[in-house]
């Protein structure tokens, strides 16, 4: 099957879809339907839906308090992200999108005044989608969260709080960090620079912070810390702003006053909701029902995934790199992969998504960030690939406009040599046209797509066979210096038409036919026999795999090369060799561009189990991982599962749409998805059958629509006038000629529209947390820190919030091991828990801590350390005889008696580089 080719003309009149042809509704719109009536929520020319109730049955509830990090939740305007945790009373860690080369944390603001509002027994909190905010309440105490959709301020909101109580707010960062510190009158700063010695860039971030409140004072406390004092207002309420701009240096203190401009307006909560709101009403709507919730808690995700893009696609560079979102970080300056650096094989699954869900303009960071170092990436090309002309995109590319991938100057590597990511981007930046009709895009990235297709006719070679060949390059990270790569054959096969024609159209016919020849050219597509079975190749040659993707398959997807039909494509999906084992894999749109639609629940269910390990929809990049023990939140994994629902609900990359042509049949839809052309195509489908299927027109076009009801008669009718423009027919594929911002319904003869009922698209927030599997959407209600009159940890800091000890008491920060038996004297009592990371430490002063009467400290040691790497200072301990139960080691316990005063204990391990399960500590008074 040969790809659709399609033409300028085409998109000359292109429209968006407006928010109100989207169709909010009321339900007072007409009485509900009879219970015994089908009914639908297409009525006059739109899907109509009621955005707040919609959008709220996806809302992460927290039935307690997220005490963890790796609970936190997610709040950002798309250059400012924050996540909102309740450890020490309130946390929220503030980071920006462009702080490189590290991409480093501008601080964690901590409220302890709020901790009696997370300890309440009503208590009750949630991350609240449609109004992109964090919500909190108990105690007769409430908190909002967020950050401003139009300022870079992240905002603290607060009623019911004690007026006559002084409250506190610390800015604070961490060892190794090296802020100007700022305070003067009600704004408290924290300021820095971070250089760059590879491009010579300096970038950086102040953070400052007031409050709306009585008797506001600021003061610096220490080189990484500054604080607030106040007093609520009158009524109990109280408004903490943290600016958060970009900084290169200067006047510290009048780059905060700067920063916190407005941080009084009432006015900002109505603006901040408004944007939300209207970002909702835009975007694709999609609603999943189940017997087993399954579908549910998947409709879930790609809501967040949809909350996600428009919380930090908004800078003049993407926000995630090696698909970690360093924006949402509760964890310092963790990081995984270089974050100073973006693979294109991360950003991909963003960029269809965003289209398939008609929120496009969120695909803007991607295309800036690789227009603006266009000069560059071309530069890098001429030193670094021999023979080469025009531009090579390199897959991996630092925010500098250098990277690691264009170079055949050295030996093969993990990136040295894919070159499938510059055809990618062309075909991505005509996508973005194709759906959009941003003729401005198009015409400021026609000379690198000119560049692209530029380079690879450079660097095809003729071969004895009359072909023209890639040689030397990689298949992707899984074959290096290999030939004829499936990915990059496909690419040019689609890539090479696209650019010919705008060639063409810009008078520059030597280069259109050099493309068009070149395509006559190209190799058919190599195949092999796996486990019986005659499948397409990763490339021409038999290189052993380095990594775990499936080159062959991306002939499918992106490029489209093949469908449903294709023999070859089925037993090639059957016999990939690594099937969805990173959080990368396109496994579920595969299945559905083959119409699988058991295949994309079951890709899907499964993604869900082996990756989305985080109670914020967060996944992590590959099986196997627990989130305590991780720190990085990875949001490529919503792309692929946004993208896998889009194209099992509705299809058009062959020129035909397909309605529901993998949609699985246990899971009731009604929704929209937008395909080429600005035309949104809405349908509901019940037990895998569509009842109607709507056409929001972007664009003057002729449609092709498979008869969703094969062997059926179906009409046309356009809604605004009433006309019939398609008569009743039984033809497998109908043409409807539509017009920009007209309605269409596709209806059966048998069973019209005008035999539904109406009922808006609606729903009810979400009031528990979803599970589906071991996995869990929101946060359960836990155990909270232990509050201690008795101990105090000064340091690590990792290691101040003390656990109540009893069975089922976590026992590391850093691993979900827990007690399962305990001698009676220190059942709830005191536990500082251990880090096992730091299980081969031998610091002689490793733990800090205060008791403030006299006390009984034990410590609980892996009997396998015993005269192998236990450390000395345990000799001034007295082996009690009894042992701690955990599901990770039993435990044996030592005891010591100490005064009132500060207690320092050494570190797990007395060897170098031995070492095995942390120790334990706990305090009891005497």
């Amino acid at each position: 099957m040969q790809p659709v080719r399609w033409t300028l003309p085409l998109l000359a009149t292109l429209l968006a879809v407006s928010a109100g042809a989207i169709g909010t509704s009321s339900a007072a719109a007409e009485p509900d339907a009879p219970a015994d009536r089908a009914t639908t929520a297409w009525r006059d020319g739109a899907l109509r839906t009621d955005p707040a109730g919609l959008v709220a049955r996806s809302d992460l509830v927290q039935e307690g308090p997220a005490w963890r990090a790796y609970q936190a939740m997610p709040v950002g305007n798309g250059k400012l992200g924050a996540a909102v945790w309740a450890e020490k009373g309130y946390s929220a860690q503030l980071n920006r999108v462009d702080t490189f080369p590290l991409l480093k944390s501008a601080g964690r603001l901590v409220v302890p005044g709020l901790d009696p509002l997370m300890r309440a027994g009503d208590y009750s909190g949630r991350l609240a989608l449609y109004d992109g905010q964090v919500v909190q309440r108990g105690g007769g105490m409430s908190a909002r969260s967020y950050v401003r959709a139009d300022a870079d301020q992240f905002v603290l909101e607060v009623t019911g709080a004690d007026p006559g109580k002084e409250q506190t707010a610390d800015l604070k960062l961490w060892d190794g960090r090296t802020p100007k510190a700022s305070a003067a009158k009600t704004v408290a700063a924290l300021a820095e620079t971070f250089h760059d010695a590879a491009s010579g860039s300096t970038t950086g971030a102040v953070a400052a912070m007031t409050a709306k409140a009585r008797d506001v004072s600021a003061e610096v406390v220490d080189p990484l810390t500054v604080r607030l004092t106040f007093r609520p207002n009158a009524d109990g309420s109280f408004r903490l702003v943290v600016g958060v701009p970009y900084y290169t240096g200067g006047d510290v203190a009048a780059a905060a006053q700067k920063a916190v401009k407005d941080a009084d307006d009432p006015r900002t909560p109505q603006r901040h909701t408004d944007w939300w709101h209207a970002f909702w009403a835009k975007a694709a709507p999609l609603r999943i029902t189940s017997a087993d919730g399954s579908g549910e808690y998947v409709e879930n995700l790609r809501t967040v995934q949809l909350y996600t893009m428009a919380a930090s696609m908004r800078s003049a560079v993407p926000s995630t790199h090696g698909a970690v979102v360093r924006m949402f970080s509760s964890a310092k300056d963790q990081a995984d992969w270089a974050q100073d650096s973006y693979w294109h094989f991360n950003l991909r699954m963003l960029v269809s998504s965003n289209l398939g869900a008609g929120i496009a303009e969120y695909n803007a960071p991607y295309f800036r960030f690789y227009l603006d170092r266009a000069d560059l990436m071309k530069q890098w090309t001429k030193d670094h690939w021999i023979g080469g002309k025009g531009t090579c995109v390199p897959e991996f590319l630092r925010y500098d406009g250098t990277g690691d991938g264009c170079d055949n100057t050295g030996e093969p590597g993990w990136v040295k040599r894919i070159l499938s990511s510059g055809p990618e981007l062309v075909n991505n930046i005509w996508q973005q046209y194709r759906f959009t009709g941003d003729q401005a895009l198009l015409d400021r990235a026609y000379p690198l797509m000119r560049d692209i297709v530029e380079f690879h006719l450079s660097v095809l070679k003729p071969g004895s066979d009359g072909y023209l060949h890639l040689e030397n390059v990689n298949a992707l990270e899984v074959q290096w210096d290999t030939d004829d790569p499936t990915p990059d054959l496909a690419g040019m096969r689609v890539v090479f038409p696209i650019v010919a024609d705008l060639a063409a159209a810009r008078g520059d016919t030597a280069m259109a036919t050099r493309l068009r020849d070149a395509v006559t050219k190209l190799p058919p597509f190599r195949t092999i026999e796996r486990n019986g079975e005659q499948v397409l190749a990763w490339s021409g040659t038999d290189e052993a795999p380095q990594n775990t993707q499936n080159p062959e398959m991306e002939a499918l997807w992106p490029w489209g090369q093949f469908d449903e039909n294709s023999e070859l494509l089925q037993a090639t999906y059957r016999q990939r060799v690594y099937p969805q084992d990173k959080d990368w894999g396109m496994d579920s749109t595969w299945a559905a561009r083959l119409g699988q639609a058991d295949e994309v629940k079951r890709m899907l269910l499964k993604g869900i189990q082996d990756f989305q390990i985080f109670p914020n929809g967060f996944t992590v990049h590959r099986t196997g991982r627990e989130a305590v023990r991780q720190q990085s939140f990875y949001n490529e994994w919503g792309g692929v599962l946004t993208t896998g629902l889009q194209e099992a609900l509705v299809q058009a990359y062959d020129g035909v749409v397909h309605v529901a042509p993998a949609w699985p049949g246990d899971w009731d839809v009604a929704g929209s998805v937008q395909i080429e052309g600005g035309h949104r195509i809405s349908t509901e489908v019940k037990g895998g059958i569509p009842s109607v299927v709507g056409i929001q027109a972007g664009s003057k076009d002729s449609l092709r629509v498979r008869n969703p009801w094969k062997g059926e008669q179906v009409r046309v009718v356009d809604q605004r006038t009433g006309r019939t423009v398609v008569a009743p027919t039984s033809d497998e594929i109908v043409t409807v000629p539509v017009v920009p911002n007209h309605g269409y319904v596709v209806e059966r003869v048998a069973v019209p529209l005008s035999s539904f009922g109406f009922a808006p698209l609606t729903g009810q927030p979400a009031d528990q947390v979803k599970t589906v599997g071991t996995r869990i959407l929101g946060v359960q209600k836990s155990e909270p820190p232990l509050r201690s009159d008795l101990v105090t940890v000064q340091k690590p800091e990792k290691l101040q919030n003390l656990v109540k000890a009893q069975p089922g008491a976590q026992i590391y920060v850093d691993r979900s091991y827990t007690i399962t038996d305990l001698p009676a004297p220190l059942t709830g009592q005191a536990l500082i828990p251990g880090a096992n990371d730091d299980s081969k430490n031998t610091s002689t002063d490793y733990l800090t801590f205060d008791v403030s009467r006299p006390a009984t400290v034990y410590v609980a040691f892996d009997a396998r350390g015993e005269g192998v790497w236990w450390p000395e200072w345990l000799k001034s301990f007295t082996r009690t005889g009894e042992t701690v139960g955990t599901t990770d080691q039993r435990l044996i316990l030592f005891r010591r008696d100490v005064p009132a005063g500060e207690v320092k204990l050494g570190a797990n391990s007395g060897v170098a580089d031995k070492g095995n399960s942390t120790y334990l500590t706990f305090v009891t008074p005497r």
